[in-house]
């Protein structure tokens, strides 16, 4: 009977206990709001917890069709028939004795039953507490018991609590690292644990399990450890942090009775949250987010279409700048201190010429040695906007081969050939002699390296084939030493089982030696944890998103520079493509659903994909018949898709095919199948014959398996990297997966993929 009920889905949870202690933390990060609903900031991100996610998680009936009278309920047959000694007050305690008690009326033990579950799980409280006894009448009438919102009711009371003006006492209360501080969690605790788990994916993979995609969400998880305060903190402060600010509905979710029936009141609240303006928070305004505006239960969210406080944008805009700013320059700071410690660690030993050296006079003609390299020169003057400027320039510079830079134009210092001396390095050696002195002793031996300096006496033919080369600049990476990389010649192929240069396996073991999992690595894209890095080399280490992103984009760096080897009609996206086409298409879905009658219109990310804007290297859609991108299912699996634009197909490559069920696949699949056909459409195409119909999907089956459950990151990245390279996918074989793992942690240790 229990099944059949409106609390159905309760019995069939997993075996779980209620971590107070992330409830806890979560509460020591909860922000002030007027609205009816939770905000938490956790790092640098914001998450909800309000009706909706309440009700994906829990799946209770939460509209409010049925007007129910609450009160009275002293008369009604159970509490006469049950508690007739109790006077009107009816404690916790008495309603579980009395459960016990009825043996023989199984109807009556039944509705107790339910108004156990009310009391200890849905509306928890102490258990002094009374009893609300208009619950003993609306129970003898099942129909109108099972019809009534509890969902919407232990909601608020959750959210009245969770919302009481803790977060200063809480604080204030630490003493010795522990909290004295002492406080009851009443209503449905356990819906917001899910929901962390849910929403901040590092919590659900460290410290519960989690299945398939079970209706309601809570159906999915297990979690029967008993968690520590500093277990949940130290990954609640992590700098990798993934947070949903909102839960999306899925495909299956939007089907249920409990959605269906809440998406009015939701849009009801939302037109008048836009007619007020949003409320204000403490910190400085809450995001304005529709329920529907929110990546999906992924591991690797992107940011996505959220409306925030416009003071806030500018500011988080401008602290990025900053960052970005403060970076480059200290770089050029520490790479001039170098410098300039070894030229004054030269002069200590007396290798300037006595007579020219450039720290006896302030005047110099063309015989003396300039005070620092050029570069050195322009960094020391370089104020933000140059240090970016210069980035740029860089960027578009070839690389170790010194010619010209791209599109022909030339450099500040090209420009000044013939007027000042060029200063040329050798290696990392620190002698330098004047013109004459190099003259004098041109033909016969010299002691000790000299550093040639052209002569600077004479014009210099002009034009190309004239221009005086100088060294490419080092690259970025300072793990590397680009002098000692091997170079690649007559390449007519590539070839992915080629040994890892030795020079960066070399840097990749220094590196090793000294390296603590809590330091940074800068990487091309952004600074990661070496943990992560130590996770690739780990055979059973697990690809963060990062780490694929990474490798992707050198992936497509390398196609640019070997167009002869590589495919140049795709473009490889990043593991973020798919959790904006799963945003899209769930906000796709609510638009169909409302009376607007305005076109649809896609987000401003998304459609930045399809121009090439992003990811970085990447390429317009009008070009490319074949798009690769990785996806990231059931929120822990790697997979890799092909999507050809002409057969309209999307081909799945799995390197562990049994892991993901089939219903759970199409769910995933069915965004890509309906968005990116739209996106052609309008986008690429812009042809109103061109059709919407779905894309299909077909699952590759004569691919290579791993054999373990955390190889599906490599493979993942090893089947695009085949594909592009036009080559058999079945040569990817398991025993070569420790081999490339450390090739590619090396590779991207140096910044630099080799063809």
């Amino acid at each position: 009977m229990f099944e059949t009920s409106c609390f159905g889905p309760l019995l069939k949870l997993r075996k779980i206990k209620l971590a107070s202690q992330l409830v806890h933390q979560l509460l020591m990060r909860s922000m002030k709001t007027k609205k009816e609903e939770a905000w938490f900031k956790i790092g640098n991100k914001r998450a909800r917890f309000g009706l909706q996610e309440f009700v994906l998680v829990t799946g209770l009936n939460a509209t409010s069709s049925e007007i129910v009278e609450m009160s009275g309920g002293a008369d009604c047959r159970i509490v006469k028939d049950h508690f007739k000694k109790s006077g009107g007050k009816i404690m916790k305690g008495d309603v579980y004795e009395a459960f016990k008690r009825c043996k023989r009326n199984q109807t009556d033990k039944y509705k107790l039953g339910l108004i156990i579950i009310l009391a200890y799980v849905l509306l928890a409280t102490e258990e002094n507490t009374l009893i609300e006894l208009w619950w003993f009448e609306l129970v003898d009438d099942l129909d109108l018991f099972d019809k009534f919102p509890w969902g919407k009711l232990s909601y608020e009371y959750t959210i009245r609590i969770v919302k009481r003006d803790m977060g200063d006492k809480l604080r204030n209360s630490l003493k010795e690292g522990e909290s004295r501080c002492r406080y009851s969690l009443h209503g449905f605790p356990l819906a917001i644990m899910i929901w962390a788990f849910e929403a901040i994916p590092n919590l659900g993979k460290k410290f519960a399990k989690k299945y398939c995609d079970g209706i309601p969400r809570m159906l999915d998880w297990e979690q029967p450890k008993r968690l520590t305060s500093s277990d949940v903190v130290t990954v609640l402060e992590s700098k990798e942090l993934e947070v949903m600010s909102t839960l999306i509905p899925t495909e299956v979710e939007l089907k249920e009775v409990y959605w269906k029936e809440l998406t009015p009141c939701v849009q009801e609240e939302d037109t008048d949250s836009e007619s007020s303006k949003g409320d204000d928070t403490e910190h400085g305004g809450e995001p304005s987010h529709s329920f529907h505006q929110h990546s999906p239960r992924v591991s690797e969210p992107p940011p996505v279409r959220h409306d925030h406080n416009i003071a806030d944008v500018v500011r988080m805009e401008m602290e990025k700048l900053e960052g970005r700013l403060l970076g480059v320059i200290s770089k050029r700071l520490d790479r001039m201190e170098y410098k300039i410690d070894s030229l004054v660690e030269m002069a200590a030993v007396g290798r300037f010429h006595s007579t020219t050296s450039a720290y006896d006079s302030p005047i110099h003609n063309t015989t003396n040695v300039p005070v620092s390299p050029p570069e050195v020169k322009r960094k020391e003057k370089a104020g933000p906007n140059d240090a970016m400027d210069e980035l740029e320039k860089e960027r578009i510079m070839e690389d170790e081969d010194g010619e010209e830079l791209a599109g022909g134009e030339k450099s500040a210092e090209d420009e000044n050939v013939g007027n000042e001396t060029e200063f040329v390095e050798k290696g990392m050696s620190g002698e330098f002699c004047t013109p004459e002195k190099l003259e004098e002793d041109e033909n016969k031996s010299t002691k000790g390296d000299i550093v040639q300096i052209e002569s600077t006496g004479f014009d210099i033919p002009k034009g190309r084939g004239h221009r005086t080369k100088r060294k490419a600049r080092p690259l970025c990476s300072p793990f590397t030493d680009p002098t000692k990389r091997r170079k690649l010649s007559d390449l007519d192929v590539y070839d992915p089982y080629r040994e890892v240069d030795p020079s960066k396996v070399d840097d990749l073991n220094k590196w090793m030696e000294a390296a603590s999992t809590s330091d940074l690595v800068p990487l091309h894209h952004c600074d990661v944890e070496a943990k992560s890095l130590l996770d690739l080399l780990n055979k059973d280490g697990w690809l963060t998103g990062e780490i694929v992103n990474e490798a992707l984009y050198h992936i497509r760096d390398r196609a640019l520079k070997f167009p002869n080897l590589f495919q140049q009609d795709c473009c490889i996206l990043d593991c973020y493509f798919c959790q904006f086409v799963q945003s899209a298409h769930g906000e796709w879905q609510i638009h169909a659903q409302s009376p607007r009658k305005e076109e649809f219109k896609f987000s401003k990310s998304l459609l930045k994909y399809v121009d090439g804007s992003i990811p970085e290297l990447g390429k317009c859609w009008k070009d490319c018949r074949y798009l690769y991108a990785p996806c990231c299912a059931i929120g822990s699996h790697w997979f890799a898709v092909k999507i050809d634009l002409e057969d309209r197909t999307i081909f799945i490559f799995d390197s562990l095919k049994s892991h993901v069920r089939k219903a759970e696949l199409e769910a995933f699949m069915k965004p890509l199948q309906v968005v990116i056909p739209m996106l052609m459409k309008l986008h690429v195409k812009c042809d109103d014959s061109y059709s919407t119909e779905k894309f299909k999907f077909v699952k590759m089956k004569e691919v290579p398996q791993q054999h373990n459950g955390s190889d599906c990151g490599i493979f993942t990245i090893k089947y695009i990297e085949f594909l592009q390279a036009n080559m058999d996918v079945c040569a990817i074989q398991p025993e070569y997966i420790p081999m490339w793992r450390k090739k590619l942690a090396a590779e991207l240790l140096a910044w630099h993929f080799e063809p």
